[in-house]
């Protein structure tokens, strides 16, 4: 098989060189089995002549077709039957020069057949195999939009669970803030009063001094959880996506 590569890419690199048409191509393996056939007519009885059909039939074989490469098979036995009768033309009443046509039309036949068949299987496994190496990169392709498409909803997952994670502290911190300001307010209200009635010097203005001091630690308290739930408030407005939080009047009235 790499030999067969080797010849098929060795004739494919002439015929890219030659830059040779069908037509003069063929033109040219004609001419040169005539010639092959004037050798013979004039070469001596001694000498083999079929071997030299064989010049011109496999570049043939290699670049043209299986009908044509028969063909050129065919006209090639012509060919040596023509010189053979030429060069001894008592022998065109006799069986044997016929014979011997037709032997070299079946060797010939044979072997720039099985050349044909050679080059074509190698140019359908190639074709195959770049069909193959195609679908290869495609796949290829589909794996890494699929990688990057898996990664993008790992992303999406974890920001959207982010956010929701952002809500839900953000409607835990609303209902805690809800809850502690109402007993917050009457224990201001509550204090104030206690601060308002007590005598400076009796013992209870000390203790409601300290009941002030601690709601107002509270209420403090409770500023910066406001202050932190509009931040997260606004991070959820700016992606509708993951669901804004009810707010403080919807909280109050539920």
């Amino acid at each position: 098989m790499p030999l067969l590569d080797a010849a098929i890419t060795h004739f494919e690199r002439v015929q890219r060189a030659l830059r040779l048409s069908p037509p003069l191509r063929r033109a040219g393996g004609v001419t040169f089995l005539l010639l092959v056939g004037c050798f013979q007519y004039l070469a001596l009885p001694q000498v083999a002549k079929s071997p030299f059909y064989l010049v011109p039939l496999i570049p043939i074989a290699f670049l043209e077709t299986l009908p044509i490469s028969i063909a050129f098979s065919a006209l090639a036995a012509a060919i040596s039957l023509g010189a053979d009768v030429l060069a001894d033309p008592g022998c065109a009443v006799l069986v044997f020069p016929y014979w011997s046509a037709v032997a070299r039309f079946i060797g010939f036949g044979l072997i720039t057949t099985a050349i044909s068949l050679a080059v074509g299987e190698s140019g359908r496994l190639r074709l195959s195999e770049r069909a193959l190496q195609e679908k290869v990169r495609e796949l290829e392709e589909m794996n890494r939009a699929l990688g990057a498409s898996m990664r993008e909803l790992h992303r999406l997952q974890e920001a959207l669970a982010a956010k929701e994670r952002r809500a839900v502290v953000a409607e835990a911190a609303q209902a805690a803030t809800y809850e502690i300001e109402r007993p917050l307010m009457s224990m201001s209200v509550f204090s104030e009063e206690l601060l308002r009635l007590a005598d400076p010097n009796e013992t209870i203005h000390p203790l409601a001094e300290k009941i002030s001091e601690r709601v107002e630690d509270m209420e403090r308290i409770l500023k910066g959880v406001r202050e932190a739930r509009k931040v997260a408030d606004g991070a959820v407005a700016a992606d509708p996506a993951a669901g804004a939080p009810p707010s403080d009047q919807s909280a109050q009235t539920g």
